[in-house]
């Protein structure tokens, strides 16, 4: 599918998810991932939350030499990423179904430069502890709605602080932020 195909086909996808109350990432979101991705360079991306499957077509764009590994919990969700997968001829995306916090032991060590973490809110420590390991040493951590979901991610904020983790938050939207996170920061706490 050409770049304008895919662009067309993920504004129709867009709207459809608002209309359906779908959790995507927002539209500022996405575009300033992808040009941390686009300056970057990234070989191997984990997305933790593949909703409809929107936001690792948005990467695929950024990263068309890599790879996309994303891991969704709810089934219908799944299903209809991997359909939306197919309809865009995206083959760099490969989509799991399951609990991420079972997946994510069953992948391989040290082989994501870059981690994407959009899902169940009070589970990002989790998520954190699990993908590490997953991380190559100079990895990028990016995690999505750290501002308005904070008060869902309290143990998170508290194990940053506690271990006195370097981090900055952009301010990407009027009312939400990305965290960034580098896995050479984290590594002694693991």
């Amino acid at each position: 599918m050409s770049k304008q195909h895919l662009l067309t086909y993920l504004r129709t996808l867009k709207v459809s998810s608002l209309t359906r109350n779908i959790p995507n990432i927002s539209e500022q979101n996405a575009e300033f991932i992808k040009e941390i991705l686009r300056t970057r360079k990234p070989r191997h991306l984990l997305e933790i939350g593949t909703a409809n499957g929107y936001s690792a077509l948005q990467f695929s764009m950024a990263i068309p030499e890599g790879d996309i590994t994303t891991i969704e919990y709810a089934w219908n969700a799944h299903n209809e990423a991997v359909e939306h997968f197919k309809n865009c001829k995206v083959k760099s995306i490969h989509a799991i179904w399951g609990d991420a916090k079972m997946v994510l032991p069953t992948l391989k060590s040290g082989y994501f430069d870059c981690i994407y973490i959009d899902a169940m809110k009070r589970e990002y420590l989790r998520y954190i502890e699990l993908s590490l390991p997953l991380a190559t040493e100079d990895a990028i951590i990016i995690i999505d709605d750290v501002v308005k979901f904070r008060d869902k991610m309290t143990n998170f904020y508290e194990w940053l602080h506690s271990h006195k983790i370097p981090y900055t938050i952009e301010m990407t939207d009027e009312d939400d932020g990305i965290m960034i996170l580098y896995k050479k920061d984290i590594s002694s706490y693991e």
